[in-house]
């Protein structure tokens, strides 16, 4: 693999070489595609989120109507079919920009991508952190009885915190209350939140090209193996693209409200608590967290403590029984993050037949 990686460098030296044509294993799967499929999706949402950020009014008494009026209905800027296509579009994408994240953060895991460049993993992460806050930012947009009362509770979260908790709370909301204050902290964050993301994927791919994706399937010292990216994997990307595409289409014309609760319609009213609480299916496992702890320091202390167990993963071990160690460990991670997932929904479905 050395070999590979000396390779890798001179063939960079060459100003003349294009980009796509840098050095890349033969024999690694579709598995490695899944960093084409999320870029995709991530430009799809960026896309869409320029159009309904056109389209939304940030004023707390008016923008759910914005947000939820009749299919069909004009927009303030734009034709009623075209406002409604890019909004299912954004719903949608969010959804599918967390599949192909956990997917591709699962296969680093699975294949110790990290023990190779611990710099593009820990940049990965951070994305993926900024993409949480950036998606619970987005929910509480349409300014519904759910989203409103998920800013409640993450709000009263930082209220809780020691010494600076009063004065943070006071900050985010602008106010005394939740309303226009925090409705226009809330987009104007979001919005930019989108300008870091877009930052911090070109540091991951910069951070990737140099060093090149990981290889776990060949640790020779020689080059004998090597292709040219556009021409032994330009296809699977396009493949990949075009799947994103055709889902996006499929869930956006055939299910646009399908993962949409009755709450998600209703207006926000401040002096009635929703009954039960189910937010949306990739912030299940950190809402499970929330629910079991009491404590609302202990927690977020729940919380952060998850993520640092991703971020920092155990040695990438390769051969014997510590390979067998290590494999275990990535399935015990995995079944308890979705066995997570499944507590916090099926704590809606259960409050629901009580």
């Amino acid at each position: 693999m050395n070999g590979i990686f000396s390779f890798n460098n001179k063939f960079f030296s060459s100003s003349s070489v294009p980009r796509l044509d840098w050095p890349t294993s033969s024999n690694l799967n579709y598995f490695w595609c899944s960093g084409s499929m999320l870029l995709f999706a991530m430009a799809i949402q960026l896309v869409s989120g320029v159009f309904c950020a056109i389209e939304y009014l940030n004023l707390a008494k008016i923008h759910l109507y914005n947000v939820h009026r009749v299919v069909g209905e004009p927009g303030p800027l734009m034709d009623g079919l075209v406002s409604d296509i890019l909004r299912f579009i954004h719903l949608w994408g969010a959804s599918l920009v967390f599949v192909c994240l956990l997917g591709h953060m699962g296969r680093g895991l699975y294949y110790s991508s990290y023990s190779k460049n611990p710099t593009l993993w820990s940049f990965g992460m951070l994305l993926y952190v900024v993409i949480l806050v950036e998606a619970f930012l987005g929910y509480l947009l349409p300014w519904h009885q759910m989203s409103y009362w998920a800013g409640v509770v993450i709000s009263t979260i930082f209220l809780s915190l020691p010494l600076i908790g009063t004065h943070l709370h006071s900050f985010l909301l602008g106010s005394y209350d939740f309303g226009d204050g925090i409705v226009s902290r809330v987009f104007c964050v979001h919005v930019s939140f989108g300008f870091v993301i877009v930052g911090l994927i070109i540091l991951h791919l910069v951070n990737l090209h140099k060093i090149g994706s990981s290889n776990s399937f060949n640790s020779g010292d020689s080059y004998s193996d090597v292709v040219f990216f556009h021409k032994g994997y330009g296809y699977k990307d396009l493949f990949v693209f075009l799947l994103v595409i055709v889902v996006t289409i499929l869930l956006t014309c055939y299910s646009p409200w399908l993962t949409s609760l009755k709450e998600n319609f209703i207006s926000p009213n401040p002096l009635a608590t929703p009954t039960n609480i189910k937010p949306e299916w990739y912030f299940l496992p950190f809402y499970a967290l929330l629910r079991s702890i009491e404590n609302k320091i202990g927690g977020l202390i729940a919380v952060v403590s998850l993520l640092i167990l991703v971020w920092i993963p155990v040695p990438a071990w390769h051969s014997g029984f510590e390979s067998v160690i290590r494999r275990v460990s990535f399935w015990f991670v995995s079944f308890s993050f979705i066995f997570l997932g499944f507590l916090g929904s099926w704590t809606y479905y259960i409050l629901s037949v009580i």
